[in-house]
């Protein structure tokens, strides 16, 4: 999760990208969007490339092998307390699961 974490804050987007699977997905659950393959793949590029989503106060609630939950704070197209579970495959994200607490506007 660190690892992943680095390549986000850099902006490496093919860091990122190297870190999901193929076939990976993202349930992005304040919008009740399924994303899948390259769609989701896509929507990660978006916000990987994108400036003004920058995120902040990360940390990791709970890690295993399998899984992990983590917390942090962003700007952009999230905006405000975000928390996701993420499922692995082997070493790569395969499964992202997203909460957004929206900041007050």
């Amino acid at each position: 999760m660190e690892q992943l974490q680095e390549v986000w804050d850099a902006k490496d987007l093919d860091g990122v990208l190297g870190m999901v699977t193929d076939d990976y997905e993202m349930r992005i659950l304040h919008t009740n969007q399924m994303l899948k393959g390259q769609e989701a793949r896509d929507y990660l590029k978006e916000m990987v490339l994108d400036e003004g989503t920058v995120s902040s106060d990360f940390r990791i609630i709970y890690e295993n092998d399998d899984c992990a939950v983590t917390y942090e704070r962003m700007t952009g197209e999230l905006n405000g307390q975000v928390s996701i579970v993420q499922l692995f495959r082997g070493s790569k994200v395969s499964y992202h699961e997203i909460s957004l607490i929206e900041d007050p506007k």
